[in-house]
């Protein structure tokens, strides 16, 4: 096509409808001031489901449709790359598979795939089970008649999982200190996205100093773990899948600094995630009794006072209904960003190179147009015909495309493991007088601890 034409097609594009903003600062006051979740869904119910604004130099548009979605993340995705969008999160997490491009991301996508195939996650269904029974064991002896904080302990559980899935280690006794690292971390990369200045790294502003100071915690943790296993025979594990890993053109094994990256992006997006998910999930039974007594009258049904184990996954149907229904709600991942390489068209918008696109689970999941009642918790959203009624993409919790989050299977069997273990032996239930918001800092997460008591079922 000549340049020519690609500028007569370019003119005939319509901008979309968004706010003007201010000379130079374009809406990052607004963003700044309301946060980023809050700004975004003013926006949409303002403007619409395609959004333009500007956020300083960077022209941005909101996209919240299936279709969309399905052009972005799989029909057109390599025109929609993690760019400059994610320079920002490369600070505290490298160059792993969640923030890694092109070949590398190929070559790692490619060793660590088949460790989370739904096959290939089966085998760590009894660590899941085993890691939430010690788990109940201390609940026993340290909260009786106390409340805990749920999304703490659902922290610490995923972090056991991972780490002994992964790495043949349990660190959720390092709990506290590695948890507010990676917490802090995430706070920082979301603050600096929207810094309207970004002071180098090395200029010690109190921020700068505590981002130090985290990520010197997770090096010493991950190095160890790696110094560790160097002194002890192969287990055949990921973690030996990666340090034994040879590139198929110069036989070189990873630097130590991508194996750091690689295993800081498999630990924290391994427990991170699910321990939001887990945190959701509880507040919203505690809030639906209805929806709480059909999950225990499948549990009492199907396990029959055993714990579950991996071919429970299946038929713990319900269980797995309500799980996708606080994933609509809640996505961990509630917003993701990508950058445009070349001209696009989006629904006769131009969507011009060198732009940023965000995609927004949280409003698609909340559309009216693909969700019946869609602010109510109702796990038959997900009854089979129900779901064959939606457009595709109305729901992705897990993205979408080639860069679908590859610990999806690893996820879901953990969810429905521990829900099934914790729900058949207690209800959650929320301290009175609590407010739980929700904050957006990387993953969706409460903005302050959620406080439940134990009830034991009888």
């Amino acid at each position: 096509m000549s340049a020519t034409v690609r500028e007569s097609k370019a003119d005939a594009l319509r901008k979309a409808p968004g706010p003007k903003g201010l000379p130079v600062l374009g809406s990052i006051l607004d963003l700044r001031r309301e946060g980023v979740l809050t700004f975004y869904l003013d926006m949409w119910r303002e403007y619409g489901d395609v959004v333009r604004l500007e956020v300083g130099p960077i022209t941005m548009h909101q996209f919240v449709r299936p279709e969309h979605v399905h052009h972005i993340l799989v029909k057109n995705s390599e025109n929609y790359v993690k760019g400059f969008s994610h320079d920002k999160l490369r600070v505290p997490l490298g160059s792993g598979l969640f923030t890694s491009v092109g070949t590398l991301w190929r070559r790692q996508r490619r060793l660590m795939g088949p460790t989370y195939t739904p096959k290939g996650v089966t085998q760590f269904a009894d660590v899941v089970v085993d890691a939430t029974q010690k788990m109940l064991e201390r609940w026993q002896s340290e909260f009786e008649g106390r409340a805990l904080a749920i999304n703490t302990e659902m922290m610490r559980l995923t972090m056991s999982v991972i780490s002994r899935s992964m790495f043949n280690l349990d660190v959720g006794e390092e709990y506290a200190e590695v948890g507010e690292a990676i917490s802090f971390i995430l706070e920082f990369a979301n603050k600096r996205t929207l810094s309207l200045v970004d002071p180098p790294m090395s200029f010690p502003t109190p921020m700068n100093r505590r981002m130090k100071r985290a990520q010197e915690t997770l090096d010493a943790f991950i190095y160890g773990i790696i110094s560790e296993r160097r002194r002890q025979p192969q287990r055949g594990d990921l973690l030996d899948t990666l340090m034994h890993a040879r590139d198929e053109e110069t036989g070189e094994v990873m630097s130590e600094q991508q194996l750091r990256d690689e295993l800081l992006i498999t630990f924290f997006a391994g427990h991170e995630t699910t321990a939001q998910l887990l945190t959701w999930t509880w507040y919203l039974l505690s809030q639906h009794s209805d929806v709480e007594k059909q999950f225990h009258g499948e549990l009492d049904r199907v396990l029959a006072g055993r714990s579950p184990a991996q071919d429970h996954v299946d038929t713990l149907t319900y269980t797995r209904m309500l799980i996708d229904e606080a994933l609509r709600l809640y996505s961990p991942v509630a917003m993701v960003a990508r950058d445009v390489v070349e001209d696009d068209e989006i629904d006769g918008y131009a969507i011009p190179a060198g732009s940023i696109v965000t995609i927004t689970p949280y409003i698609t999941h909340r559309h009216p147009e693909f969700w019946e009642n869609p602010e109510a918790f109702d796990p038959g959203h997900f009854a089979p015909d129900r779901v064959e009624a939606r457009p595709r993409y109305a729901y992705y919790p897990f993205g979408a495309g080639p860069r679908i989050c590859l610990g999806k299977y690893f996820a879901l069997q953990e969810a429905v493991l521990v829900l099934a273990e914790v729900g058949r032996r207690y209800q959650l239930r929320l301290l009175p007088g609590q407010q739980v918001d929700v904050e957006w800092a990387g993953t969706l997460r409460p903005a302050h601890d959620v406080m439940m008591d134990l009830e034991q079922r009888t």
